[in-house]
């Protein structure tokens, strides 16, 4: 793969752990500006700077942030590491990526594939974060596990996001994946078996190993997704969730974060990503219902409680 133009300056709208996570990485090496949702998240990155933790360390790193609504982006490279629910909004202002030839989505689940196709004239890539990260604040975000990011492209090429490999940033990769559907897949499959569970059953993402009834709840569940999931290995399938686990075993899954602090979840996007494949094929997927219809009482409940 050859790069197009060389990389320069990098957006990043959304303050969440993600998008200051690559912020973190990505600002030794290019111009990096984070494009907010709140004014006050802004000015605090501005004025302060990012705090980025790691092994106990922590840095301050200097970088551009203001709010999405405000901005005029003219970066080389964009990426979207919103929630999937607010994808819709990013759509609706994509007149603000008329200058950016190229915009990666970073999100859970497959929902929001559908919603992109009014950005197809550009470069637009879909990704999978395999990084463990902490937002602790405005302006705080831990590494808490590394891993690597995998993109793949959705429509026209990989444009500049080329050069990213070319860096060699230690403890950020990026890899390239020529089917972005399979890695959508697989990714989604660790999320729908590990978030909702751990959700509902408020446990560490290590706990569906180590509880025998937990596990085979998982088990239970991945029957449910072979059914109506284009997965070309099950036996392979199930290991790389296993293998998650195991990887994340002391981690609160980003679901049961949102819950606890009674955010809107990813369930839509995800479970709900599979519901609607089972109605296309006229599969009925009662444990898959059930658990998003748990998720989403779930969700009622803590606003309601606010």
């Amino acid at each position: 793969m050859e790069g197009e133009e060389e990389i320069v300056k990098i957006g990043i709208v959304g303050g969440g752990a993600i998008g200051l996570l690559i912020a973190a990485y990505l600002s030794n090496e290019y111009e990096v500006t984070v494009y907010t949702r709140r004014s006050a998240q802004a000015q605090r990155l501005m004025n302060e700077g990012l705090r980025f933790v790691k092994r106990g360390e922590t840095k301050r790193i200097s970088l551009q942030a203001m709010t999405f609504a405000e901005a005029n982006i003219n970066d080389d490279l964009v990426f979207i590491t919103v929630k999937q629910y607010d994808i819709a909004t990013i759509i609706n202002h994509r007149n603000l990526f008329d200058q950016v030839k190229t915009v990666v989505f970073l999100q859970n689940g497959m929902g929001h594939i559908k919603l992109l196709s009014p950005l197809m004239e550009k470069n637009i890539i879909v990704g999978i974060v395999e990084h463990g990260a902490l937002k602790h604040d405005d302006h705080t975000v831990e590494h808490t596990g590394i891993g690597k990011i995998v993109l793949a492209s959705l429509y026209g090429t990989f444009g500049q996001a080329v050069n990213l490999s070319a860096k060699s940033i230690s403890d950020f990769p990026f890899e390239f994946a020529n089917n972005w559907e399979n890695m959508l897949v697989k990714k989604l499959i660790v999320n729908a078996a590990i978030n909702p569970l751990t959700a509902l059953l408020r446990i560490k993402n290590g706990d569906l190993l180590k509880v025998k009834p937990y596990y085979e709840m998982m088990k239970l569940l991945f029957s449910e997704f072979k059914q109506v999931l284009p997965i070309e290995d099950e036996q392979k399938a199930w290991e790389h969730i296993v293998s998650v686990c195991q990887k994340t075993a002391e981690n609160y899954s980003s679901m049961l974060m949102d819950i606890s602090q009674n955010r809107k979840t990813e369930i839509d996007a995800i479970l709900g990503y599979v519901l609607e494949k089972g109605k296309e094929l006229g599969i009925t997927l009662p444990l898959s219902q059930f658990l998003f219809y748990a998720i989403k009482g779930l969700e009622e409940g803590g606003t309601k409680n606010e």
